[in-house]
């Protein structure tokens, strides 16, 4: 599916985007049991003691463990239990008082490295135990897997009939392929199930009540373990909000609009003031016109070069520009990044028109090697949901079943194809692909889940910027409206998705007093953004993200990670 993914720099990836397969109707899909409220936990759950392994390096102070949960929180004793990849970092001296638990989005992101990420933050570091973990279906916990799914290749902008019918055909075929390849457990690849193995883990662990903090697809996770488990709520940050009131369908339709703005609003003039650095155009208009003739021309020729010595074959077409810019609009660090990437296509395009593949190639053989490895790195960034040779899918296909298993889709390639037409002509971007989509042909398990409302809880820390591009700042501010007392935290002349740990002074300050006081804001309050960095001396490399939480966070997960058996 070409809907965008809601946290950017899961697992291996700095990026996130697109192409997700969908689960089908089976009868295991028919067995799945109603989860609508939270069960008594058996006492052969409550008695297992987590054998706790240091996981990463000494430096990190991280311990993991596996816990083993139900695959069904509903049938605890029919057996084919899952096992669930823990990770904690206690305080250097003395006892925690307090447990944090965090949960970087996506949904479907390994979160293993939220407790050393956690713990890195200062304020947080003397009195709370901090806890990650990947959810059931990722990482290394029990996983599903789409292996073999068909994704989306066409272009979302070809109206052909041809093509769309493509497009459902890629929709309806991969019914069978995620059932299959995750012996059944599709079904119970959901929120409902997920925030029931959290509650167990706080039991474990031997907490009353757990704080949290939750990035994008983390928020709406956040949201349904507070109305599951309200009296076991403690501080809640839930930051970069999906609409955890309403439906997936209602966050996703709104990315359209939101990385449009990104891209028009806050990418193209950065650009375009940098003009005699970057070499895109002298006017936001002429970087977004620079954007569609370079589209246009690689669609119309797509460009596949050898990198290093020909160890590496990329070819680089409309959807591969249109993935690179919607990836590198999530922090404003990856801009020059971009940047770099569209002068260099600009060129790689142009010689490939006046002088033929051969041509072209002799642009890429110019290049200095470290140039070269770093556009293999970033051509290879494993988006959720588009994998790379020889890894593993389960962020892409956990990310398919929350999305797809949670809330009602409507049934059929209408309702996308009159999205896509809908949208498409106003935000060109992302617009196009709303029905590149396999949501629109799944069926749900029999699964209902009780509408967040925030009634009865303590506060809720909201914190969005204005210009996050996926989740929409409208639909965070109705969310908020709509969650009995919260608080939001507006970050203005800013565009980041994932705030709190690196992007704003401001924000981190109200967070951790919040976090670590319980004092939030009296009522809503905003920061301003720091603004976007002018491009460095150097050509900066996909590495170079120090300020990014999510991609922060990305990296403390691929450290721990690999540890537990």
């Amino acid at each position: 599916m070409k809907y965008l993914t809601l946290a950017v720099g899961l697992g291996l990836s700095a990026v996130a985007v697109l192409v997700v397969p969908g689960s089908g109707a089976t009868a295991s899909m028919n067995a799945a049991t109603v989860v609508d409220r939270p069960h008594p936990v058996a006492s052969k759950y409550l008695k297992q003691r987590p054998a706790w392994t240091k996981c990463g390096d000494e430096e990190l102070r991280t311990y993991c463990a596996k816990i083993t949960v139900p695959r069904d929180w509903a049938n605890q004793y029919a057996g084919n239990d899952l096992q669930i990849a823990v990770s904690k970092v206690a305080p250097a001296k003395g006892k925690p008082t307090r447990v944090v638990f965090g949960n970087p989005g996506g949904p479907g992101g390994a979160g293993l490295g939220m407790a050393p990420y956690l713990a890195s933050q200062a304020p947080l570091a003397k009195d709370f135990l901090a806890v990650g973990f990947d959810p059931r279906g990722t990482g290394g916990s029990s996983n599903v897997s789409c292996d073999g799914a068909p994704g989306y290749t066409m272009d979302a902008r070809d109206r052909d009939p041809g093509t769309r019918r493509l497009i459902t055909e890629a929709s309806e075929l991969t019914q069978p392929y995620c059932d299959s390849q995750s012996r059944g457990l599709m079904p119970y690849i959901t929120t409902a199930q997920t925030v029931q193995d959290m509650d167990l883990i706080r039991q474990l662990l031997g907490f009353d009540k757990v704080d949290y903090v939750g990035y994008s697809g983390g928020t709406w996770l956040g949201a349904y373990y507070q109305t599951y488990f309200p009296e076991h709520v403690g501080r809640f940050v839930l930051d970069s909000n999906t609409d955890f009131t309403g439906t997936w369908l209602d966050t996703f339709s709104g990315q359209p609009q939101s990385f449009e703005r990104r891209f028009r609003e806050d990418f193209a003039p950065w650009a375009a003031k940098y003009d005699a650095d970057l070499h895109l155009g002298s006017s936001p208009g002429a970087v977004i016109r620079l954007y569609e003739r370079l589209r246009r021309a690689l669609k119309a020729a797509p460009a596949t070069e050898e990198f290093l010595d020909g160890a590496v074959k990329i070819t680089y077409d409309e959807n591969t520009l249109d993935l690179m810019i919607t990836g590198d609009l999530y922090s404003k660090l990856d801009f020059h990044s971009l940047a770099s990437d569209l002068r260099f296509l600009t060129d790689l395009s142009a010689a490939q028109a006046k002088g033929g593949p051969r041509a072209a190639q002799r642009q890429v053989d110019a290049l200095p090697a470290a140039r070269q490895q770093q556009l293999v790195r970033r051509a290879h960034r494993a988006p959720i949901g588009l994998r790379m040779a020889g890894e593993v899918d389960s962020e892409g296909a956990t990310f398919a079943a929350i999305t797809c298993n949670d809330t009602p889709w409507p049934q059929g390639s209408e309702y996308g194809e009159q999205l896509a037409a809908r949208l498409g002509p106003h935000y060109p971007l992302v617009g196009w692909t709303m029905n590149e989509n396999p949501c629109f042909s799944w069926k749900r398990p029999n699964l209902t889940m009780p509408t967040p409302t925030g009634k009865g809880l303590p506060t809720t820390l909201m914190v969005q910027s204005v210009h996050d591009p996926a989740t929409n700042y409208g639909l965070a501010v109705a969310a908020h409206e709509r969650y009995a007392g919260s608080r939001l935290l507006t970050v203005t002349g800013e565009g980041d998705h994932g705030v709190y740990g690196g992007v704003n002074k401001c924000a981190d300050r109200i967070v951790n007093t919040f976090l670590t006081t319980g004092v939030a804001p009296a009522a809503d309050v905003s920061c301003q953004g720091e603004g976007i960095p002018a491009p460095g001396p150097e050509v900066p490399g996909m590495d170079a993200v120090e300020g990014a939480p999510l991609q922060k966070i990305a990296g403390f997960t691929k450290a721990v990670s690999g540890y537990l058996r």
